[in-house]
């Protein structure tokens, strides 16, 4: 019977957890994380693509109520994703993500760039 004492139990489990929390760094002093810049990227990457597609598309809608609501929704988007890219670059200066967040305001200034670009092909 000298295997159930290895066998984890749930006090130990959280016995392992409190001790962990205990011995953290304060949040002023952790790392950074990179996932907010990831997600950034994905979403400027996908308001870029939606704004090729319905550019490519432009021939297949019947009215301009289609494109439109696709463009407004990009717009919002926007709104947030140019300042808060911004922000994750100077928040990211000289730590780890540096790269990701310099590539993730390229993609903002290029999606911010699409919208009036696929703006006047709407209206030609």
């Amino acid at each position: 019977m000298d295997w159930k004492k290895h066998l984890p139990t749930l006090n130990a489990w959280l016995e392992r957890r409190r001790v962990a929390r205990l011995n953290q760094l304060p949040k002023h002093l952790q790392p950074v994380s990179i996932r907010p810049i990831l997600l950034q990227l994905v979403l400027n990457t996908a308001i870029i693509v939606t704004f090729s597609i319905l550019m490519l598309n432009k021939d297949e809608y019947v009215s301009n109520a289609g494109p439109a609501m696709g463009l407004v929704i990009c717009l919002l988007f926007l709104f947030y994703t140019v300042p808060s890219s911004y922000r994750l670059h100077r928040r990211h200066k000289g730590v780890r993500g540096q790269r990701l967040a310099k590539l993730n305001i390229w993609l903002a200034g290029i999606a911010f760039l699409f919208l009036p670009i696929s703006i006047a092909v709407f209206l030609e």
